[in-house]
């Protein structure tokens, strides 16, 4: 009887083990562009709408239109499928591609591009605290490529930023840190008006405009580039 009852509180605390790893796992919610490819959703914002915290949207390759706000401690994620490219949002001219309004939130492998060009438009817009910015494209936005707004602790790096209004701006946001992005062919590459941190103490950003000298050849630059609008530096800018 003491074996069994044993046997039977041993399989109920693996039942528990296992349910608690597959919850912290989350599931994954699947977006297409089309009716015939074989995902949940076609919508992001639909699919974010019915995640949970923990849950993984993952967009497949297609053109989307329109904004999309993260407002769950979600991973949105793109994923190449079938030779395509990541996954475009364009903004029609019309706000922010992506707004993470949720703490603690991911966003990873998109492009954005055409948002608004009014002030806080950009192709991310970060309001929250704890999120993470990386390998995605930002290019021919309105506003800023990615811009963090009273954002704290967030992690933003290797990204690219290309022929926007700013690249990364950074307004009223602190102990936030971003490293190995790229920024070129925008009205001004950087903006920061707090403190923060734009290298990890290896490798800083690659910055278009910083015409740096090398003379060591290890590609970083053998002085600190001062980002625009406050005292932040990048003490080890990239060379080209």
């Amino acid at each position: 009887m003491i074996r069994r009852e044993i046997k039977l509180i041993s399989g109920l605390a693996l039942l528990v083990i296992l349910m608690a790893v597959g919850m912290a796992q989350g599931a994954d919610l699947r977006v297409c562009d089309c009716r015939a490819c074989g995902c949940q959703y076609l919508s992001i914002q639909e699919a974010i709408e019915r995640a949970s915290p923990g849950d993984t949207v993952l967009v497949r390759s297609g053109y989307f239109h329109g904004n999309v706000n993260v407002s769950k401690p979600i991973i949105l994620r793109g994923e190449k499928w079938h030779g395509g490219d990541i996954p475009l949002i364009d903004a029609d001219g019309n706000g922010s591609c992506i707004t993470v309004s949720a703490d603690g939130a991911t966003v990873k492998n998109m492009r954005v591009t055409n948002s608004g060009n009014e002030s806080g438009n950009a192709g991310i817009r970060v309001v929250s605290n704890g999120s993470t910015i990386s390998d995605n494209i930002a290019s021919e936005n309105g506003g800023s490529g990615i811009i963090l707004e009273g954002a704290t602790n967030c992690t933003v790096y290797a990204n690219v930023a290309t022929n926007n209004s700013f690249g990364i701006a950074l307004l009223g946001s602190e102990e936030n840190l971003l490293f190995n992005n790229r920024l070129f062919n925008n009205t001004e590459d950087a903006f920061d008006d707090g403190q923060n941190r734009w290298d990890d103490g290896l490798v800083g950003n690659y910055y278009g405009t910083f015409n740096c000298t090398d003379e060591n050849n290890d590609t970083i630059c053998d002085s600190a580039y001062n980002i625009s609008g406050g005292a932040s530096v990048d003490a080890l800018a990239q060379v080209g």
